[in-house]
């Protein structure tokens, strides 16, 4: 019975109508879509908030070709579930965004952990790649991909899970060891996320103070371990600036800042990519090589860490400049992409 009340509401789903913000080549518009159904193993789930992040305002410009619903960063309540998990229904979820293929013959998902996370070649991607994101009054994701937000975590916090996994993703790789001197080369969203991370790394083992480097020194007060980071203006952090770090890690999103975090780097040390930049076709790698640098790039990272971080208390909402109805989407869109702007929200439904 279960069962057939669960596929009669799907089937009601699938003939409601719902706003959504889509993307189609480089033009994006708020229109009406059908309430999208549920793949075997999938949930529904109303979404509350969604993240505009960087890499949606460069879909929108066309990176990665995709067309659809745009957005990736989001927090929602279960409506449905498959019988096994029925427990989930009504619950609040964050959710990872790579939708692995999970066939024991494919080569990456077969190996699990992280690399299955991240690089199955069969993937998809939630409003990145192949799959309708969270710009929309519904999403589906398999129920192996969400996680429970505990309850006296608010929303709008809690709508910072992905982004601080993927900052958190550095510590999970390795790439920093006890007692390495760290720098995060920008200032913007990523770069605060990253020096929270980074800083309550290097106070629990024996590192220098971490620096951030960037041109908004009044921005750390906005992260809880500013007394716990140096800061480094990004005009005075020229190539010729004596200091070297151990590990780099470039979250400024161009080609110039590549550079200095190159030129940050001591010889031997590690270069970690935490954004992505379109280099000219002058780009110079001859630094990477003279340097015997390890350069390492950064991806997506584990949710369970950044909810714990979140649920012991890290509050990321003074990140927030702006929350706007999706109704407003274009105008979110716009605000975020002015210069200065740190986080802005789209509050898709009430919980």
């Amino acid at each position: 019975m279960r069962e057939e009340r669960e596929n009669s509401s799907r089937g009601e789903g699938a003939r409601r109508g719902m706003q959504a913000f889509v993307v189609d080549g480089s033009a994006c518009s708020l229109c009406e879509r059908p309430v999208p159904t549920p793949a075997e193993g999938e949930a529904l789930v109303r979404v509350l908030i969604a993240g505009v992040c960087n890499t949606d305002l460069e879909i929108m410009k066309g990176y990665m070709g995709f067309s659809g619903v745009v957005g990736h960063e989001f927090v929602g309540v279960v409506e449905s579930a498959p019988q096994a998990h029925e427990q989930m229904v009504g619950k609040r979820v964050v959710g990872d965004i790579n939708l692995a293929c999970c066939k024991a013959t494919c080569s990456t998902c077969s190996r699990g952990g992280d690399r299955a996370r991240n690089h199955c070649p069969n993937r998809t991607v939630l409003g990145i790649l192949g799959k309708d994101g969270t710009y929309a009054s519904y999403l589906t994701l398999p129920v192996a991909l969400l996680h429970v937000v505990p309850d006296h975590i608010s929303t709008e916090n809690a709508a910072f899970t992905e982004p601080l996994a993927a900052a958190c993703r550095i510590v999970e790789q390795g790439l920093i060891s006890p007692g390495d001197a760290v720098a995060i080369v920008g200032d913007g969203k990523l770069g605060l996320l990253i020096a929270e991370v980074v800083a309550r790394f290097a106070s629990s083992n024996r590192c220098p103070i971490p620096a951030l480097v960037g041109r908004h020194p009044e921005r750390l007060t906005k992260i809880p371990s500013a007394d716990s980071l140096t800061f480094i203006d990004s005009v005075q952090a020229s190539p010729s600036h004596d200091k070297k770090f151990d590990v780099v890690v470039d979250a400024t999103g161009s080609p110039e800042g590549l550079k200095l975090c190159t030129a940050l780097t001591r010889p031997m040390g590690t270069l970690v990519l935490k954004s992505t930049c379109a280099a000219g076709a002058d780009f110079n790698t001859a630094p990477f090589v003279i340097d015997e640098l390890v350069v390492a790039g950064s991806r997506c990272g584990p949710f369970p860490e950044a909810l714990r971080m979140l649920a012991t208390g890290l509050d990321l909402t003074p990140l927030i400049d702006a929350t706007l109805p999706l109704s407003e989407a274009t105008k979110a869109v716009e605000t975020a992409s002015k210069k200065g702007i740190l986080k802005v929200q789209i509050r898709v439904s009430s919980d």
